[in-house]
């Protein structure tokens, strides 16, 4: 979703998302279908139900006007396109569908009009394989070189828990993948660097030193060695892995990382922190 800004896009923001997550609107125009349909046809009950759950979805989140009042007091590009998916509105669509099927008055009928749905449920989307089928090629339907990438991790490691700085997409599938490495950088602060470049405020800011692994490994600003040394110590970031493509490699060499490892696009590199660091589970057991 940081392809997408309220800023720039205005009351075109809320269609923008829809067409990225809903293709072209099919799934909220059948939404505002069912909606008319209980309106004419629906019980009473149905209509207490229903009805004023959606009059307030339609007033705010589906209303163009309301992520761009949002933006002027919260950060809403990557977070309001989650709304598209409140209970509601995918409730309401498939109970209608069943509602039409069990109003026929026939085996017959009820078989056609289910037939009539589905095709028009497939019709209004994207085929399930319409990219084409890939197999996955293990069972944890990860990249067999993230999986390389941590056995190596934990090979060379002394701690049960090593922490690491990845790049996006591996700092993302890792922590699905394998709990037991510690990620030196959240989603959050990722989705920042993204779309920012960090000032000289931020990079001195003894609070989040993160900034400078992020403006220096992803971003490739210009930081200090020393500084990103002090980064590494304070988030007691052990570990730090890089594609062959970036061009940061060789400012790891010269800040004194070693290479631990390497894959065919990825290499591992490690800082020998000064004070070590263990981490440990928190106790759950224990109810007070």
């Amino acid at each position: 979703m940081s392809v997408l800004n309220v800023a720039e896009k205005g009351l075109s923001y809320l269609r923008a998302c829809l067409d990225l997550y809903s293709e072209n609107c099919a799934f909220l125009v059948l939404f505002f279908v069912a909606l008319l349909f209980l309106c004419v046809k629906g019980s009473k009950e149905e209509k207490r139900i229903f009805l004023p759950s959606a009059i307030v979805l339609l007033l705010t989140v589906y209303n163009p006007v309301t992520p761009v009042l949002l933006m002027r007091f919260f950060d809403v590009n990557s977070e309001y396109y989650r709304f598209f998916w409140i209970t509601p509105v995918a409730i309401l669509v498939p109970y209608v569908a069943v509602r039409l099927i069990v109003m026929q008055h026939s085996t017959a009928a009820m078989s056609l009009m289910a037939l009539a749905l589905i095709l028009l449920f497939i019709l209004s989307g994207n085929f399930l394989y319409a990219n084409g089928y890939q197999a996955a090629e293990n069972v944890y339907k990860m990249p067999p070189e993230l999986m390389e990438v941590s056995a190596l991790i934990h090979e060379d490691a002394d701690a049960e828990y090593p922490k690491a700085f990845l790049e996006y997409e591996y700092n993302m599938q890792m922590r699905q993948y394998d709990p037991k490495i510690l990620l030196t950088v959240d989603r959050e602060e990722y989705l920042y660097a993204t779309s920012s470049d960090y000032t000289e405020e931020m990079l001195a800011d003894p609070d989040h030193p993160q900034y400078r692994l992020l403006g220096a490994l992803i971003k490739y600003q210009e930081v200090d060695p020393d500084a990103f040394l002090e980064a590494l110590e304070m988030t007691h970031t052990e570990y730090v892995v890089l594609s062959k493509a970036n061009p940061m490699r060789a400012f790891l060499k010269q800040t004194g990382l070693k290479k631990i490892g390497e894959t065919k696009e990825r290499e591992i590199y490690k800082y020998d922190l000064k004070e070590p660091y263990t981490f440990e589970l928190v106790d759950y057991s224990v109810v007070y």
